[in-house]
């Protein structure tokens, strides 16, 4: 994947959102977070529940300071462990988050990185900064894209306290699993897995449960941890 695409600089970033809720997918599910959602998106998932992130540019310009206040109300009104950058994708933000990922250390606050695991040289760059990474694998049948060998290398580069999650809609093929298999047994196989069956929307439909539940086998005979979380914001009445 191209670096050059940025949509930031230090003093300022595209985001179309800053909210506090509870984290609704992978293994932190129902921690409080504050969300910071970013505008723009290199991919274009079916099934993504933000498809107003994805045109680029999206979002509002916001400067450093506002930044700063928002996050400082946010935090003062409830108890927070860690602030989740979101979107559209961060890692076309890291001018800024390389100004600010050091602000919400300070503030007591962990790093939580959500992102596709496309944009490799962009994650070398703020990979120090991250305490937690929660990274897509994006199959084929979704994304209309082959994606492997990105995705293989920026596995080998995630931290310790993330994990892996892959959306399953009734497209996904055993060979796409097979594939998601290999490619973390070769690079993380310490690392959750967390299989998703996707949240209906527009044309996607999910899984067929026996599927996904022939996958969540395969996945735990093979690495250390898998487990089927399925999407909780929908369910909660949750942004």
């Amino acid at each position: 994947m191209s670096g050059s695409i940025n949509l930031s600089n230090s003093a300022s970033a595209r985001i179309v959102e800053i909210f506090s809720s509870l984290q609704g997918e992978g293994i932190y599910l129902g921690e409080r977070q504050i969300f910071v959602r970013f505008g723009g998106c290199n991919l274009h998932c079916d099934y993504c529940d933000e498809p107003r992130t994805i045109p680029i540019p999206s979002g509002e310009v916001m400067e450093l300071n506002q930044f700063h206040s928002e996050v400082s109300r946010l935090k003062s009104e409830k108890n927070h462990r860690s602030l989740s950058w979101t979107g559209g994708e961060p890692l076309l933000h890291v001018p800024f988050l390389l100004s600010v990922m050091p602000w919400v250390r300070k503030e007591g606050l962990l790093n939580y990185l959500e992102t596709n695991g496309t944009r490799v040289e962009a994650f070398k760059q703020v990979r120090d900064l991250c305490d937690i990474v929660a990274m897509d694998i994006k199959l084929p049948s979704s994304t209309g894209r082959e994606l492997w060998s990105e995705h293989l290398e920026f596995l080998r580069l995630i931290p310790k306290k993330s994990f892996v999650k892959v959306i399953l809609t009734d497209k996904t093929t055993e060979a796409e699993w097979r594939q998601v298999i290999r490619i973390l047994q070769e690079s993380s196989p310490d690392i959750p897995l967390i299989l998703q069956p996707a949240t209906p929307i527009r044309e996607v439909r999910t899984i067929k449960p026996a599927l996904a539940i022939k996958f969540l086998r395969q996945a735990q005979s093979l690495l250390k941890e898998a487990r089927l979380i399925p999407q909780w914001h929908p369910i909660w009445g949750l942004r």
